[in-house]
């Protein structure tokens, strides 16, 4: 995915996850050198596969304080393992001694109280080790020190979806502490609100934090915001079920999954009993086999033509991490969608037959669940940041753009689009709001300084309501408007918005544009745009003028798009003065 600044598209045209455990340094060959005086060589791994911040190795730049006696020393752990010290190294002259490490490695406060985001998260996962040095080789296994803390909004009866969608769910305990030595120091007491990192899809709602390990007991340890109402749970020894889940106990080096149901009569928690950090859901032992993942693949994905798969042995994936990938040959302007948790890559590659060859990638797999099925592309349907489409609104780790309003190449469209559009499989409305807001733009009114596709647009071409061409029409206005950009803000407002947007776009599409007449009606044919609301500037084209954005023209119930009203659906030019929507398109 990226995002660019629209004013700089039309003038110019994974992460690393190794494995974290290594095998012990052997100098097998010769018995006396390993017993023989010298530097010591350590080598870090994690005692489960979720880690700090990849979720499942080191990053290569995390600090390790590694402690003998009074003497500690600085490492540092490459991404293998491996730790290097710019310290004078420890050594092993043939007596055996204990050591104790830990990361990160700070002698100061460590907030516990906002961890919003992924690597906020992750930044308070402490690790901590002890090892005997009894040879030049160790291996240190760090385990986590906190409780990974997890909760899920199952039911919310009473509450609607925007209050849901606005609800604030905390936990409560230590807000900070200490890491000297590997040893949690917790500061102040049990009250602090800890925010969680989140994450919100459209049948589910969750969020996560690191907590200090500890008792709760009595004590205050969720609270739900939603609407007007706040529901506090308290884990209690009255309460029988919180005693058999022990839901007040924070133990270490475990994962802790709290299931919230709230309603108008108050909070019910239920806990899943304390697991090992490694045994998340999405590993449930089905699909599973010496630690290997077997995906679930629809028969009609098998009897695509020229079906392929590469790093699948027997069903299995070879490693979850490097994945798979399925590739077959296209012809009618589908692709593959996908269940489960795992980062996915499209790419194609057109023949000389007008077919496409599809290369879809699966990597990263945290999931064993993972089911993969073929979908044509449907007005209605999703788009998503890696150039994927499907019925989901929300689809963990990418980024929805908008939605599907034609399926395929439309017979009108000639434009010539950037080279990583093989084929033209159909045509997005935007729908990603970011921190923009729905406005209208007000023209001028002046002969002089008429708007966007006036001066410009009054063409038999430009105002029919049948072809696709906006990506042609929008490169020709670039070319029109590129001397005039002193006057954009006042003289064309429609342009000079559409040229200060910064909003992400695929990599297999066309950058967002502004759509033809043609493209602006099919969109409102399409019945995909939800709501009367103006929270959106792209998708609620239906929104009429009201006192509240347009002052007196509150009775004139147009909504100008260009030079069409999407309420009354008629191509026409309107007033001047009639304030213009922008609405913005990309092609697939």
């Amino acid at each position: 995915m990226k995002t660019m600044n629209i004013i700089n598209i039309w003038k110019c045209r994974l992460g690393i996850v190794l494995a974290a455990c290594v095998g012990l340094f052997s100098c097998s060959d010769d018995a006396d050198m390993e017993n023989a005086g010298g530097d010591v060589l350590f080598f870090a791994s994690v005692d489960k596969p979720v880690s700090r911040v990849t979720e499942s190795a080191w990053d290569g730049d995390e600090l390790v304080g590694v402690k003998s006696g009074e003497t500690v020393k600085t490492y540092n752990v490459a991404t293998d393992g491996t730790m290097t010290t710019d310290d004078t190294p420890f050594r092993y002259e043939g007596e055996p001694y204990d050591i104790n490490a830990w990361s990160p490695l700070t002698s100061g406060e460590i907030d516990l109280t906002d961890q919003t985001t992924e690597e906020k998260f992750f930044d308070c996962d402490l690790l901590a080790s002890s090892a005997k040095v009894e040879s030049k080789s160790v291996r240190l296994v760090f385990n986590h020190q906190m409780t990974r803390m997890w909760w899920e909004l199952q039911k919310y009866e009473g509450y609607s979806t925007e209050e849901v969608n606005n609800a604030k769910i905390t936990f409560l305990g230590y807000g900070s502490t200490t890491f000297t030595n590997g040893e949690l120091s917790p500061i102040g007491d049990t009250d602090q609100s800890i925010s969680t990192y989140n994450t919100w899809g459209e049948y589910y709602r969750n969020g996560q934090a690191m907590m200090i390990p500890c008792e709760m007991w009595e004590k205050p340890l969720i609270k739900v915001e939603i609407g007007n109402d706040t529901y506090v749970y308290t884990p209690s020894k009255s309460n029988q079920n919180d005693v058999l889940k022990k839901t007040g106990d924070l133990l270490p080096d475990t994962w802790q999954r709290y299931y919230l149901s709230v309603s108008k009569k108050g909070l019910v928690v239920d806990m899943e009993s304390s697991v090992n950090w490694n045994e998340s859901e999405d590993f449930n032992g089905e699909n599973i086999a010496d630690a290997k993942v077997k995906p679930e693949i629809s028969q009609n994905v098998e009897s695509l033509s020229g079906y392929q798969t590469a790093g699948l042995t027997n069903g299995l994936v070879d490693d979850n991490v490097s994945g798979f990938s399925i590739s077959y040959t296209d012809t009618d302007g589908g692709g593959l969608t996908w269940e489960g948790k795992c980062d996915v890559e499209r790419t194609e590659v057109a023949l000389q037959d007008n077919t496409t060859t599809h290369t879809y990638k699966f990597s990263n797999i945290k999931s064993n669940e993972i089911k993969i099925s073929y979908l044509p592309v449907e007005v209605g349907q999703y788009f998503y940041s890696n150039g994927t489409w499907g019925t989901e609104a929300e689809k963990e780790g990418l980024e929805t753009l908008g939605r599907v309003f034609y399926a395929g190449k439309h017979s009108t469209d000639n434009s010539i689009y950037p080279g990583n559009i093989v084929k033209v499989r159909g045509y997005v409305v935007c729908t990603s709001t970011s921190d923009i807001s729905a406005k209208w733009l007000e023209n001028s009114g002046s002969d002089d300084n008429k708007t966007l596709f006036r001066a410009y647009a009054d063409s038999e071409e430009r105002q029919s309501d049948e072809n696709f061409l906006g990506y042609k029409f929008t490169e020709e206005t670039e070319t029109l408007l590129v001397d005039k950009e002193g006057e954009w803000q006042t003289a064309y407002p429609l342009w000079y918005e559409f040229k200060n947007k910064s909003i992400s776009v695929s990599s297999l599409s066309s950058e967002w544009y502004i759509p033809s007449v043609g493209q602006l009606k099919s969109i409102v044919d399409s019945n995909i745009v939800e709501g009367m609301s103006d929270v959106y500037w792209s998708s609620n084209i239906y929104l009429p003028v009201t006192s509240n954005n347009w002052g007196s023209k509150a009775t004139d119930g147009n909504v100008w798009c260009m030079n069409y009203s999407a309420s009354s659906k008629t191509v026409s030019a309107g007033w001047t003065q009639d304030p213009g929507k922008l609405i913005l398109v990309l092609t697939f």
